[in-house]
């Protein structure tokens, strides 16, 4: 954890000195660095302060609905796991957030591992997939996303059925990753994949290094350089991102990868310096709730709630091949393994 406790150190450091200049989005709709409130009296006293990643429009639907059951309001700071760390590191001193929502388990493992997260059992946690929750309430991965082979679907009639398809002359120099220092989910694809492969897959990815992988940015441009056609195929691609794109009409579609693939939890949790601990409860409660476990479903993510799984034109978990690993163990390796391929890309 002390390896990954230096990235986030990184992060959150190159996330300070850039926000100012650009915004990266991880998620599928627009990105914001900017607070978002369903009113503006500038009174937070009663007021449910969120910070979260998105995708943007599961966040505002989901706070909508929470708005309307309860009748409290809630205030919103959407951005990027990192921009998202960033500020809270930069608040640290005085903590405004209560929940906070992330689009990989890591920095949830981390904070609980500080103590700054506040336990509770959510009243649906029996019904939630064990390997993406907290026995003791510390976190609960509410919604997940699973990374695939994200591919053109004019210019590419045969799609990959695995990752070493990529290295086939027909991909040459029309292939891409997420960068894994600006996408959470695709640094998680890189510690999982190596971590169960070993040096088998830093061979695979250096043959792809050879046949032209390029790296595409966050989650959202390389989706984006796949529908522009300037890349054929994008391996680690986030499938939700796709399926919502697809369901607009844009040629794109996914694979996930017979060998296996990673499926990252997006975690939601309740800071301990909170200021409005109980209305957090109830938002915890929302989100792992049916009707809020439906809205995940909704919008093209995996719901934690097994039940929950009926929006047809995904993927469902069951279907998806997926390594087997330990998030723990993972954490204490990320630095390590990101700097190795760091040094591969050069």
């Amino acid at each position: 954890m002390k390896q990954f406790t230096k990235y986030i150190v990184i992060l959150i450091a190159t996330v300070v000195l850039l926000a100012a200049c650009q915004n990266k989005p991880e998620n599928g709709d627009k990105g914001s660095n900017s607070s978002k409130s369903s009113s503006n009296d500038g009174n937070s006293k009663d007021k449910l302060v969120l910070y979260a990643a998105g995708p943007d429009n599961l966040v505002n639907d989901m706070v909508k609905q929470f708005e309307k059951q309860t009748g409290k309001k809630v205030q919103v700071f959407q951005g990027t796991t990192g921009e998202i760390l960033g500020r809270l590191e930069a608040e640290k001193d005085n903590p405004k957030a209560d929940v906070v929502q992330l689009a990989s388990l890591p920095a949830a493992l981390d904070y609980k591992k500080k103590g700054l997260i506040e336990p509770y059992k959510v009243k649906n946690h029996k019904k939630l997939y064990k390997d993406w929750i907290d026995k003791d309430g510390y976190y609960y991965g509410f919604s997940g996303s699973a990374l695939g082979l994200s591919y053109n679907t004019k210019n590419v009639k045969n799609p990959p059925k695995d990752v070493k398809d990529l290295t086939q002359s027909k991909f040459k120099n029309k292939i891409a990753i997420p960068d894994p220092s600006e996408s959470g989910t695709a640094l998680d694809l890189l510690s999982i994949k190596v971590n169960n492969e070993g040096s088998k897959a830093w061979d695979e990815y250096k043959a792809l290094k050879q046949n032209g992988m390029k790296l595409a940015g966050a989650n959202k441009p390389a989706l984006e350089s796949v529908i522009k056609g300037d890349n054929d195929v994008v391996y680690g691609g986030v499938d939700y991102m796709v399926y919502a794109a697809k369901a607009k009409g844009e040629p794109v579609d996914i694979k996930y990868p017979k060998s296996g693939t990673a499926i990252s939890p997006r975690p939601a949790f309740i800071l301990k310096s909170s200021k409005h601990k109980e209305l957090a409860k109830k938002y915890m409660n929302y989100v792992t709730s049916s009707k809020g476990q439906k809205q995940v479903d909704d919008h093209y993510l995996i719901p934690a709630d097994k039940t929950a799984e009926k929006k047809k034109g995904k993927a469902k978990l069951k279907d998806i091949k997926e390594y087997k690993y330990d998030w723990n163990h993972l954490s204490d390796k990320s630095e390590k393994v990101l700097k190795k391929f760091t040094e591969l890309m050069r």
